[in-house]
């Protein structure tokens, strides 16, 4: 009987294959359907069939890589380090190595850049000029011909700045389906009361299909998740900012408190799934909230909270709360980003860094260095989508000034 079940089990696998290669269509109109749908099922198709393993193991000219983009790695660098970007590849990804340096090698300038975002398969990168930024670059790394690149002049703007003025950072918009880019560009004001000094955060953008804005956008400093029994303070590393795609509009948010309490505590926004997510991390525990839609109102929700001692003691990591100069508790657990399409977030502990599931529980060594970090510093983290259909068309220079402020 066994033999018999074992025969007619062959029978269907063989009549199985059979239909689906009898039925099978073309590679490139299969991939053009593969390509609208997540990546995550995507990959579950792996199993339907021999032809569909090949297709989806990055093989051959219509592979994994040019379905709908996600993220297959990410760079990673010591803060205030002199060293190159490192590399690190994710699953499926891992036979992929991508040195930035090589990559951006056709650039003019190209050993003054450094990364300073990364969207949908394009990098923004600066020119450095002594300690400020001459321009920056938008580029896609795989296509390396001279004319499909944009050039943003800010220089001359920067230079303008006042003294309590100063140039934050600067995030990349791309959307696979558009041709066109924004480039945001964040500043910090101080201002002195009577209570001390204010922190003023702004944003000025440039847009491919509008120009140059005029006007300043100010990021709301309370929009922060509601916590009922933790006293806790976010300055580190702001602003928290990230963009999420609502109704064809993009939407900016801002995590970048200013107050202060005993005690650090490292936060981290991101979106995944195409929601905004907030994430942090005391000496105790390491929170997620997801903010969602509840009758026309975006609201904040507990979407998981675990435990920082485990994470640690799971890999034989010290926990180190040691107490700095100024007398702040400095965490093990330091959180760097999500990801775009999975219950996933990556972190840091000491000098490693490890993939986190939500849903499992799993932590997974992915990249960093050995030894410790007392002083809980955290790496510069970029996330890096490959999609090398992703194009900018003709070559294009911005020279990009300031608005002016209101007094």
């Amino acid at each position: 009987m066994a033999a018999t079940a074992n025969s007619l089990k062959m029978r269907r696998r063989r009549l199985c294959h059979s239909k689906c290669s009898g039925s099978s269509l073309p590679d490139d109109l299969l991939v053009q359907i593969l390509s609208r749908l997540p990546v995550k099922s995507t990959l579950r198709f792996r199993c339907v069939s021999r032809q569909w393993l090949a297709l989806l193991s990055d093989r051959g000219p219509y592979s994994i890589r040019y379905l709908c983009p996600t993220i297959c790695g990410f760079y990673y660098r010591r803060p205030h380090a002199a060293g190159s970007w490192q590399y690190a590849p994710i699953h499926p990804y891992k036979d992929h190595h991508f040195d930035l340096n090589k990559l951006t090698a056709h650039l003019p300038d190209h050993r003054n850049l450094t990364l300073l975002d990364s969207c949908n398969g394009l990098l923004l990168l600066g020119c450095r000029e002594n300690r400020s930024y001459k321009s920056m670059i938008i580029c896609n790394p795989f296509r390396n011909d001279e004319t499909n690149r944009v050039t943003i002049h800010v220089n001359g703007a920067l230079k303008q700045l006042p003294p309590r003025r100063h140039f934050v950072s600067s995030k990349l918009i791309t959307h696979r389906v558009s041709p066109h880019f924004k480039c945001l560009l964040l500043f910090e004001d101080y201002h002195f009361n009577e209570w001390g000094i204010e922190t003023i955060i702004w944003y000025t953008m440039l847009s491919s299909d509008m120009g140059q804005s005029h006007d300043i956008y100010h990021l709301s400093q309370d929009v922060s998740p509601m916590f009922d029994i933790y006293d806790i303070a976010f300055g580190d590393d702001y602003p928290k900012l990230c963009i999420i795609r609502e109704d064809e509009i993009d939407s900016v948010f801002c995590f970048a408190l200013n107050k202060s309490w005993t005690g650090r505590v490292r936060s981290l926004t991101g979106v995944s799934r195409g929601l905004a997510h907030f994430a942090f991390c005391d000496e105790h525990e390491l929170h997620i909230y997801i903010l969602v839609k509840e009758d026309g109102e975006r609201v904040w929700k507990l979407k998981h909270t675990c435990s920082s001692q485990p994470l640690i003691k799971q890999h034989k990591e010290l926990h180190r709360c040691r107490e700095d100069e100024d007398k702040e508790r400095v965490c093990s657990i330091l959180p760097l980003g999500f990801h775009p399409d999975l219950d996933v977030i990556f972190i840091q502990i000491e000098w490693r860094i490890y993939s986190f599931h939500f849903s499992s529980g799993s932590l997974d060594e992915v990249a960093g260095e050995r030894g410790a970090n007392p002083a809980g510093e955290k790496f510069l983290f970029h996330s890096f989508t490959m999609d090398p259909s992703a194009s900018l068309g003709e070559r294009r220079e911005y020279h990009m000034g300031l608005p002016e402020m209101d007094p």
